[in-house]
């Protein structure tokens, strides 16, 4: 995934990087980690995640599904412009703490929406992060899409594969990493 979150800073490297990846000719398309709608930033970054190929965009910062809607509508726009068949690119949305709170909003707000994860500085043994973590399961199950756990905080590969079996047997499909070292686990752990 390519974070977009710092344009206009990241724009020549994201273009270096995507061109590079097109000249590996691989399988799987890129996925864009965008800005938070309230950031102002968003517009930006989906056209650039439409100009090298989106074949899913990540909206952090996710306050309801109001937003979902008005990212469809965003992609919709810019695949257009970029000559391309509208409805293509996928969203997966990161609900922040509004977001949580509004979780069933997600259900049925968009036919791109794929998944459902949730971001948040919880302490991962709080009630907060259990509370959020199940309603985020719960809204993913009930709307048929996949479920994406959080972040863990920094730590060793024992402590992250252990969030990462707790996540799975909590019903989450997948779950976000900091590095490509974790990588593997995340493979291992939700590919069974």
């Amino acid at each position: 995934m390519l974070d977009l979150t710092g344009l206009p800073e990241s724009r020549n490297a994201v273009g270096d990087f995507c061109r590079a990846w097109a000249d590996l000719a691989p399988v799987a398309g890129l996925s864009f980690l965008l800005p938070a709608f309230s950031s102002a930033r968003t517009e930006a970054a989906i056209d650039l995640a439409i100009q090298y190929g989106a074949a899913s965009v990540v909206l952090s910062g996710a306050r309801s599904g109001a937003e979902v809607q008005r990212l469809d509508m965003a992609l919709r726009v810019a695949e257009i412009r970029a000559g391309l068949a509208p409805g293509k690119t996928r969203i997966v949305a990161l609900a922040n703490a509004s977001g949580i709170l509004a979780a069933s909003s997600f259900e049925r707000c968009s036919n791109r929406l794929a998944a459902l994860g949730w971001e948040g500085s919880y302490d991962p043994s709080s009630d907060t992060a259990r509370v959020a973590a199940g309603t985020i399961a719960l809204t993913a199950a009930a709307t048929g899409i996949a479920a994406v756990d959080v972040v863990s905080p920094a730590g060793d590969a024992a402590a992250f594969l252990s969030d990462c079996e707790r996540a799975r047997a909590n019903g989450f499909s997948g779950k976000l990493c900091r590095s490509s070292d974790q990588i593997p686990i995340v493979n291992r752990i939700f590919s069974v």
